[in-house]
């Protein structure tokens, strides 16, 4: 899956304007490092999959800040 690459303004703007799970944020915490999602299932002990979810979750909060402060 492709990497969630943004400025680190961008990082600061979406973590003071998104309300992520306290989980979401220690996800987020990894993928900035370069983490890849295996590597975030086995440092978090869960299973690849729940991350992905959890990606997926993160991903789509960011699209729908965005779109919504564009408007």
């Amino acid at each position: 899956m492709k990497q969630l690459d943004f400025y680190p303004e961008e990082w600061k703007e979406f973590l003071e304007n998104i309300d992520f799970t306290d989980e979401e944020r220690q996800i987020i915490s990894l993928i900035r490092r370069g983490w890849y999602q295996e590597d975030i299932a086995a440092e978090l002990n869960y299973v690849r999959r729940t991350i992905a979810r959890r990606y997926t979750s993160i991903t789509n909060k960011i699209v729908h800040y965005v779109l919504r402060s564009r408007k």
